[in-house]
């Protein structure tokens, strides 16, 4: 769907004009100072939800049932998943097919944004032997010990 920009001003002094943009189109509201807000129809949002749980769900049978071609997949689609050791790609595939389903459920789309920052920021690490090598250094601190996280 095509989107077309206004200013927030537009839309305070011409709302019709605006809301009459939206049978056809979303319309991007730019404010100053402020982040940009998006207007569209509620129908289309529905549709575009519903569709992300489908692909959502397709992406976890494919990994369920083709693991090489989805290890492929995500190869092409995250390059940064070659510095991954074998099993952390497998858990990272495991991680994000699961998230996306959750997020789909829920429409929140940031917890899927986090998981593939912080695991890109592990792919980092695992591509500099230095720091790799450093970070897994016992730390030369005082306190208490922290328990390993339960699974």
């Amino acid at each position: 769907m095509e989107t077309v920009e206004r200013t927030f001003s537009e839309f305070l002094r011409q709302p019709n004009d605006v809301v009459a943009e939206l049978a056809e189109r979303n319309v991007l509201l730019r404010r100053r100072n402020a982040p940009t807000l998006r207007l569209g129809r509620a129908d289309h949002y529905d549709e575009r939800s519903k569709a992300m749980e489908a692909l959502a769900r397709l992406l976890r049978n494919l990994a369920t049932y083709s693991p090489v071609v989805v290890d492929a997949a995500v190869g092409d689609a995250f390059a940064w998943t070659t510095f991954l050791p074998g099993p952390d790609r497998e858990i990272f595939v495991e991680e994000l097919t699961r998230m996306l389903l959750g997020a789909a459920a829920v429409d929140n789309y940031s917890p899927v944004t986090q998981l593939i920052r912080e695991w890109k920021a592990t792919a980092e690490i695992h591509a500099d032997s230095a720091l790799a090598r450093r970070l897994s250094k016992p730390l030369d601190a005082s306190g208490d010990i922290v328990p390993a996280p339960a699974d």
